[in-house]
């Protein structure tokens, strides 16, 4: 039997086909004429491959080299499967900014499908492959704009949605997940192999690390979203000396950052801090300089005011 064949029928089981000659290349794998990418689970056993082709979309999962499952897919994308067989993947639908997740066995049962009011960006899988997640992009749903999608493959069904904290301003997602299944945490993997916990109930674990790592290492929106969070963390307690701890790493940020928009509000918020500690002398300084680079960062009142009791 051909690999033509093998896609006449939707969702094909393949239980007695051939070993057939295959080359992974990358992450794409080549079968006679099908080429598109693929995925191989932790183990070895399984792998997944899935090419997106003007609606007429297509993927295949191997088992032990053998065809085990067949299907069309408008757009596959986004792929993985797990060591029991389990797989994901992601489909566009032509409806404009509207996603399908699929999560399907190696009998080609679908055991979840998830329409999403958004189109989809990284997914993720458990290696036993109990769980999974997917990321919804931007769009104009507040429903499911910018939300993580948590399953629980096993009962079926969604445990979670929810905007990620630690997506922060700039739509910062996540690269890929890992699952710890023992203690129930989803880890997301960020940029510079930044790594943030979350339960599986959906509590963010690593606020402080997170908040820490902005300010040390992250963009400069991400550095801003942070100090402002520590800053109304801090109001909280009477005591000005307090936002000394904000200082320092503000200062930082001065030499980190050459936008001048972005060393404009950090002026400014050293300036707030230095006037909360009655400092105004080098508040004033800080003002000055936040307005001489950006002319509305929006300080003229207070320095104008400043100025008249200094």
């Amino acid at each position: 039997m051909g690999l033509v064949d093998f896609f006449k029928n939707k969702a094909k089981h393949a239980q007695k086909s051939p070993k057939l000659n295959y080359s992974i290349n990358g992450n794409f794998l080549s079968i006679g004429d099908f080429t598109g990418e693929c995925h191989q689970s932790p183990k070895g056993k399984f792998i997944l491959a899935w090419k997106a082709q003007n609606e007429n979309g297509k993927y295949i999962l191997l088992e032990r080299g053998k065809v085990k499952l067949q299907a069309k897919m408008s757009h596959p994308d986004n792929g993985m499967v797990s060591n029991s067989g389990v797989f994901i993947l992601s489909d566009r639908t032509s409806k404009g900014m509207y996603g399908v997740f699929h999560i399907i066995n190696a009998d080609g049962d679908t055991l979840i499908k998830q329409r999403c009011k958004a189109n989809l960006g990284h997914t993720g899988i458990s290696d036993d492959g109990r769980f999974a997640v997917c990321q919804a992009l931007e769009s104009t749903s507040k429903v499911d704009s910018c939300k993580l999608f948590f399953f629980d493959i096993k009962n079926r069904k969604l445990l979670w949605k929810k905007l990620p904290e630690t997506i922060g301003t700039e739509l910062n997602w996540a690269g890929s997940y890992r699952f710890d299944t023992k203690k129930k945490v989803l880890y997301l993997i960020h940029d510079k192999n930044r790594a943030y916990r979350y339960t599986f109930e959906g509590t963010f674990i690593d606020s402080k690390l997170y908040r820490h790592d902005c300010i040390n290492v992250g963009n400069d929106i991400e550095f801003l979203e942070a100090v402002k969070e520590l800053k109304v963390e801090l109001s909280a307690n009477t005591d000005p000396r307090e936002y000394a701890a904000l200082i320092n790493p503000l200062k930082k940020g001065l030499n980190r950052f050459s936008d001048k928009d972005t060393k404009s509000k950090i002026h400014r918020v050293l300036g707030e801090i230095l006037h909360l500690q009655r400092n105004d002398a080098e508040a004033i300084k800080h003002f000055e300089t936040a307005l001489k680079l950006n002319p509305r960062v929006g300080v003229k009142k207070t320095l104008e005011k400043l100025k008249k009791m200094d």
